[in-house]
């Protein structure tokens, strides 16, 4: 008869919230993706009041270097809790605020520390939790009150370590989407303001180009109809060649002058779509349209170095060396 592996205990009612408050502290940053990090400090305190059953929560968040920072309370607005403002004035419950163990640097979280205080004031006394966090990216200090004599537990200390960890990648993903945003927008009005100009261009050009296609039809009727295209003397028609030349000096100086225009070696080449890959033509399109290359890694969501490589390709196999080159090709070949 085969053996079966006995079945596994059932798992105590507290193992089950405490397992289940884990899975939700561990999925805060994915529930906070579309949020601001003010939004996400704020969220943070509203979690750990409702799963820790505290009185009081206290947070701030900061780029290394004091690029910003970012404190929430709770309860939310003034005046801020007593009990952490007393802990925060003394520097108590911070490991590296008068402790002996040392502050996080590097990847780490310091440990929880507690203090009490309020006692000598308000003969209650409310135990205080302090954590610190140190990222390469954030830094992170969490105060959190209750006056239940056995707060912190070891589980509530577990989950408080993971909930401001969570936090700290949520605000990390949220600055750089936030930023990433910024540049996009900034790229996408330089764009806009890029095609109005080449707009208004073209509006200027648009009685010139009518001229010189009415010249264009004219010419070619002419070398049509020996009729018209009489010579001086009225007895020899010109030649078609003649007629040619006619319309070529019909043409000149005006913006459908066909006179070999310098870098357009490249203009009987194959189609585009042959020539450069998918990525080379959208990055040649907003290279005519004015945008830089950190602009167009913003808009494409591309490095600055995978920007330059694409630039470098294009200008080798369209046979240019400069932007303005770039740019007239684009333009003569219809990209933009």
């Amino acid at each position: 008869m085969a053996d079966y592996p006995a079945p596994e205990p059932a798992l105590a009612p507290d193992d089950r919230g405490w397992m289940r408050d884990l899975g939700a502290m561990l999925a805060l940053p994915s529930l906070w993706v579309d949020h601001s990090p003010a939004e996400i400090a704020d969220g943070l305190l509203s979690v750990l009041v409702g799963v820790l059953r505290l009185e009081a929560g206290f947070a701030r968040f900061e780029i290394p270097g004091g690029q910003e920072r970012l404190e929430a309370w709770r309860p939310s607005g003034p005046p801020a809790p007593d009990s952490l403002v007393e802990a925060l004035r003394s520097g108590r419950a911070f490991p590296d605020s008068g402790g002996t163990e040392p502050g996080p640097t590097g990847f780490a979280t310091a440990a929880v520390r507690t203090a009490e205080v309020g006692g000598a004031t308000t003969g209650r006394i409310t135990r205080v939790a302090g954590l610190s966090l140190a990222l390469p990216w954030e830094s992170a200090r969490v105060l959190v009150a209750a006056s239940r004599a056995d707060f912190p537990t070891e589980r509530e200390t577990h989950l408080l370590r993971v909930a401001v960890g969570q936090a700290a990648i949520a605000l990390h993903t949220a600055r750089r989407l936030a930023a990433e945003q910024d540049a996009r927008r900034a790229a996408e009005r330089e764009r806009d303001r890029q095609t109005h100009a080449l707009h208004a261009l073209l509006d200027d050009l648009g009685p010139a180009l009518t001229e010189a296609t009415r010249r264009v039809r004219q010419a070619a009727k002419e070398a049509d109809d020996p009729n018209v295209s009489l010579g001086a003397a009225g007895t020899h028609p010109l030649s078609a060649p003649d007629a040619g030349e006619r319309a070529v000096v019909a043409l000149r100086g005006s913006p459908l002058d066909p006179a070999p225009v310098r870098g357009s070696a490249a203009d009987d080449m194959a189609p585009l779509d042959e020539t450069l890959t998918r990525r080379e033509l959208e990055v040649l399109g907003l290279l005519a349209q004015g945008l830089s290359n950190k602009e167009i890694a913003g808009v494409m969501w591309l490095s600055d170095r995978t920007v330059e490589r694409h630039i470098t390709s294009l200008y080798r196999k369209i046979g240019v060396g400069r932007r303005s080159e770039a740019t007239a090709f684009a333009l003569r070949h219809g990209v933009v």
